[in-house]
């Protein structure tokens, strides 16, 4: 018999019984086996439902193909069969757009994905819906959770270039998001020139305000806002940049009629209504211009170093930390706080997924508020990346370097390395960051021409390698104006380049080189060395210049106040004195050379030492009250680089980077030369008890008198060791208690024997050598029993430093006391080494002993 059963919602295991004759109809022989009793399962209907469902990135750019994971589970105790999950733009009971859809077949209690991908256009907000059995396959158990959402935000696509005034530059619409706001009265188009390249059309508006808007900025992306203005009409605009009211530039003078290219990099508190109100405002009458408004959506990633958003290096992540530990000894703002390297002197951070079409540059901060302060170098995957920095101004530097591109090209990554080269730890850095370069990829070259020109062509390389299409190559004049412009169109050359001469035939002149000028040439805005040196005329020539950017070195030397000897071991790219020396500019005021003289107070005309080698040795005068970090980037030398020397007195520098005995430094010349002095030591082969100068170290400059002409070769390989007692000890010694001796590039030197009632003076004894007018022009403490080293008597030099006039007597003091000198000397600035004996008669002195014990 068949019994139609409801279960009537019942689920999970259910008992049903069955009972014969319930009624007590029949008359049975037995009354006890009329019931039986069994269990049933129950089981749910299917309900699939999307659990959950997401895109990589919440924040989407416009036209920029997107795979929304629909992650699918089936809830029910019975199997859904196959059924349809989709995904809608909108909800689509009222329109929505199907963006695609997936079938799926779930078992109970299953679960499954559904990919569906989605290239969102329209711009603004968007709610995505996710539809499960959107063709009402399943007879599920509820109906009702079928749909979810999500809400996300559309971008614009980037990047957005606006060429201001010319004909097709759009007015802002809500539709496209972007465009300039003409407002109160009409803007015109102003064009320089013949008007075809961007940076000759603008936009000009009459009350001084050109205004620009853009929409669907993103909060989790980086923007740069690239703006350009020019003029040419002699107005003399002082400009400045608003976004949203703030100021970002400015004020900008125009009057130069100078291209002035600006990144700006946005603040995304700016854009977290995703929109941004752009603003360019000069004062006066004649009205503000811009001639390019660029928007570029970038790759920026930052670090506060030894802060909260100091994130340690992951792949996954892509960039951070390596090593070094955080820091809030100094404050807890992001340029206060560091992380600094304990163990040894380099801090390293890593930045991986670096596109090689784009171009990258890296922002470094370092702040410390007080002693001691560091010299620092940036390295990039191993090599120097040209930049050194000085804390002990206990200022706040904030440096940018251009990444090479050959660094990431094969790899996707650099190692940035910070290396402390004054101590063996404590490398540190308080803000890093990654940040793409936009402007030189977008704003291609443009030079004001003039009549007066010549032409530079040539191979250009960057870090050995050829450079790539596109690369920025400039001229410059001394006074850092761009006179010439090229955009490589073939990797590894350039030209013809143009080099514009200076018109001073209209009012206002237009920058450029004058007849003769050094010639600086830059690739991708770092230094490049040019081979050869060009010096401007208005030839209309063409002139073989071969560049090569990258691989450069620098050079720190501690320069004391007063007269300094120095010497550099790198060639600078640009070798004229006001460049090399640009690190203390305003702290010195005079340069001399072996042939020449540099000072700031002459006239061009008079000067004759322009330029500074390395391999020579220059005196350099320091106006500031304390010590300075001269910086120089170069090309390094080899240390078997060779010198050629003539017969007489030679200025040479020291190319070796570590210190070498004299003897060991100068092997290649020995027995040629008679004499070498330092800054206030002095070495006579013949004579080595009393010779003060010991090593020859980096940064030194060196005066050496050579019999013969020949070339000096310094040797290479490991540099010896400064030696106990050695130059460093006698500098010491002679510091410590001669600091009241002036130096200057005027001396004698004398040297010999010193006795006291008949025996060697001892160790220790201070010699001063006194002008006539009681001014200690000379001293020297006595390191070794009963000798006077070498030591230098200095003269007055001009109105930097009193001292010894020719033919005044030299007088001398032991400990402050007056001695005679056999012979008496008189004073000549020979830089001869003249021997002399000291021999004191004091009375011996007996003091009584008393024993107060008796």
């Amino acid at each position: 018999m068949t019994v139609p059963w409801n279960t009537f919602g019942f689920t999970g295991d259910v008992p049903v019984q069955a009972i014969a004759d319930p009624y007590n109809r029949l008359s049975e022989s037995s009354e006890s086996n009329n019931q039986a009793t069994t269990s049933f399962a129950i089981l749910t209907r299917p309900d699939v439902s999307v659990a959950d469902f997401g895109l990589a990135d919440l924040e989407i750019v416009e036209g920029i193909t997107q795979t929304a994971s629909l992650e699918v589970t089936n809830s029910g105790q019975t199997a859904a069969g196959t059924a349809m999950y989709a995904l809608y733009d909108g909800n689509p009971e009222t329109g929505g757009m199907l963006i695609g859809e997936g079938a799926l077949t779930l078992d109970a209690g299953g679960t499954g994905t559904v990919d569906v991908v989605w290239t969102p256009s329209g711009l603004g907000q968007h709610r995505l819906f996710a539809i499960s059995d959107s063709m009402d396959a399943v007879n599920e158990s509820n109906e009702g959770n079928n749909l979810s959402w999500l809400d996300v935000y559309v971008g614009l696509t980037d990047p957005i270039l606006l060429d201001s005034g010319s004909a097709g530059e759009p007015a802002f619409s809500p539709t496209t998001g972007y465009g300039y706001v003409d407002e109160g009265q009409t803007d015109m188009i102003f064009t320089c020139g013949a008007g075809t390249n961007p940076v000759e059309t603008s936009r000009r508006d009459p009350l001084g305000e050109v205004v620009y808007q853009f929409e669907h900025l993103l909060t989790g992306h980086t923007y740069h806002l690239d703006i350009t203005l020019y003029e040419c009409d002699g107005a003399g605009r002082q400009e400045s940049v608003f976004v949203d009211g703030y100021q970002l530039a400015g004020s900008i003078d125009l009057g130069d009629r100078q291209i002035h290219r600006l990144s700006l990099l946005l603040d995304p508190a700016f854009y977290i209504d995703h929109k941004i109100r752009v603003t360019v405002q000069a004062p006066g009458i004649d009205g503000a211009l811009v001639s390019e408004v660029n928007l570029h959506d970038i790759d920026y990633r930052y670090a506060d170093a030894g802060g909260y958003l100091d994130p340690p290096y992951t792949p996954a992540q892509g960039y951070g930390w390596l090593d070094g530990i955080a820091s809030h000894a100094w404050g807890i703002l992001p340029y206060q706080t560091t992380r600094v390297e304990q163990n040894d002197n380099e801090l390293r951070y890593q930045f991986d997924n670096m596109d090689p079409a784009n171009q990258y540059n890296l922002n470094l901060t370092f702040y410390q508020p007080g002693a001691p302060g560091r010299i620092q170098e940036v390295w990039i995957d191993g090599a120097f990346s040209g930049l050194t920095v000085d804390t002990w101004d206990f200022q706040t530097h904030r440096e940018t370097i251009s990444i090479p591109v050959s660094a990431y090209s094969t790899d996707g990554s650099v190692l940035v390395s910070i290396k402390r080269t004054d101590a063996s730890s404590g490398a540190m850095v308080n803000e890093i960051s990654l940040e793409e370069e936009t402007l030189s990829l977008s704003s291609g070259c443009f030079v004001t021409p003039t009549p007066y020109f010549s032409q530079a062509y040539g191979a250009v390389t960057v870090s050995g390698q050829p450079a790539p299409t596109g690369t920025i190559v400039q001229a410059l004049n001394p006074r850092g104006e761009t006179v010439g412009c090229f955009t490589v169109g073939s990797a590894g050359s350039y030209g013809f380049m143009r080099i514009y001469g200076e018109d001073t035939s209209v009012n206002p002149a237009i920058p450029g080189m004058r007849d003769n000028e050094l010639v600086i040439f830059t690739v991708n805005g770092e230094d490049a060395v040019s081979t050869p040196l060009l010096n401007w005329h208005d030839d209309r020539a063409n002139h073989n210049i071969a560049l090569a950017s990258g691989g450069i070195q620098g050079q720190s030397i501690l320069m004391r106040t007063g007269w300094n000897l120095t010497s550099l071991n790198v060639e600078p790219a640009y070798p004229l004195v006001n460049l090399v020396l640009d690190s203390i500019d305003g702290r010195y005021d005079r340069v001399l050379g072996e042939t020449g003289i540099y000072d700031i107070s002459l006239p061009p005309e008079f000067i004759t030492l322009r330029e500074l080698h390395g391999g020579q040795g220059y005196y350099i005068h320091m106006t500031s009250t304390t010590s300075a970090n001269l910086l120089v980037n170069g090309l390094p030398i080899p240390a078997s680089t060779p010198i050629p020397l003539h017969q007489g007195w030679n200025w040479i520098g020291y190319y070796p980077s570590g210190v070498l005995p004299i003897a060991e430094a100068l092997q290649s010349i020995d027995g040629m030369y008679q004499m070498v002095h330092s800054l206030d030591a002095t070495y006579d082969p013949s004579l080595p008890p009393y010779s003060t100068l010991t090593e020859m170290a980096p940064g030194q400059g060196y005066l050496i008198y050579m019999n013969q002409a020949t070339t000096l070769v310094y040797p290479t390989g490991t540099s010896s060791q400064l030696t106990e007692g050695g130059q460093d000890a006698v500098t010491a010694a002679t510091e410590d208690a001669c600091d009241n001796v002036m130096i200057s590039p005027e001396f004698t030197v004398v040297y010999g024997d010193v006795t006291v009632n008949g025996a060697p003076v001892r160790a220790g004894t201070k010699i001063e050598i006194v002008t006539p007018r009681g001014e200690v022009a000379g001293c020297r403490v006595v390191t070794q029993a009963g000798i006077m080293g070498m030591t230098h008597i200095y003269g007055a030099y001009e109105d930097t430093v009193s001292g010894f006039e020719p033919g005044e007597e030299l007088s001398f003091r032991l400990n402050g006391i007056p001695v005679q000198s056999d012979p008496v000397l008189v004073w000549q600035g020979d830089m001869e080494a003249h021997p002399v004996m000291i021999e004191a008669s004091w009375p011996t002195i007996y003091i009584p002993f008393v024993n107060l014990g008796q």
